[in-house]
């Protein structure tokens, strides 16, 4: 484990980090899989600093970033009330994005992410927690499933002109 890290409240000066730290992180995870055309619209569409400058203004959809020596290398988005259909709970909350960089995966940051996640949620009210994951994720589903979430449907994603199933995966949060 990473010894001096620190997770705090993303704020609105925080847009073009998440811009940055997203686009970089998913382009790490899926470069490999999309064409180099379907993966720019993507990142732009889902990233862009103004977008997440729109995402940091709405109560609804709270992020926390994890430093390391004071350097961005991760976070975690949350978003209130949305949910699936095969969502189950009367207040739900999405994580819509847990993003950690390659170079520090594997050291316990991306479980303090998760649990800063769940904190945030349940402080909320939330008593399910939800994400969509790639089906053949797989690295993503093991840590997934260690942090008990399980099964409960799918839904389309899709990255340009490429169209890929995600799992939707859920938490009980008692």
């Amino acid at each position: 484990m990473v010894s001096a890290f620190a997770i705090r409240s993303a704020v609105q000066e925080d847009a073009a980090t998440l811009a940055d730290l997203g686009a970089r992180t998913f382009r790490e995870t899926f470069e490999a899989i999309c064409s180099p055309e379907d993966l720019a619209a993507f990142l732009a569409e889902a990233y862009g600093e103004a977008i997440q400058r729109a995402e940091l203004a709405d109560p609804a959809r709270p992020a926390w970033v994890l430093e390391i020596e004071g350097v961005p290398s991760g976070f975690a988005q949350l978003r209130l009330g949305h949910r699936e259909p095969c969502v189950s709970g009367r207040r739900p909350a999405e994580l819509q994005r847990i993003y950690l960089l390659r170079a520090v995966q594997r050291g316990g940051l991306g479980a303090a992410l998760m649990e800063n996640a769940v904190e945030r949620a349940r402080a909320w009210g939330a008593d399910v927690l939800w994400l969509g994951v790639w089906e053949n994720n797989v690295k993503a589903l093991a840590f997934y499933s260690r942090c008990g979430f399980r099964e409960a449907g799918d839904h389309v994603f899709q990255i340009g002109q490429q169209i890929d199933r995600d799992l939707i995966l859920v938490k009980d949060l008692p």
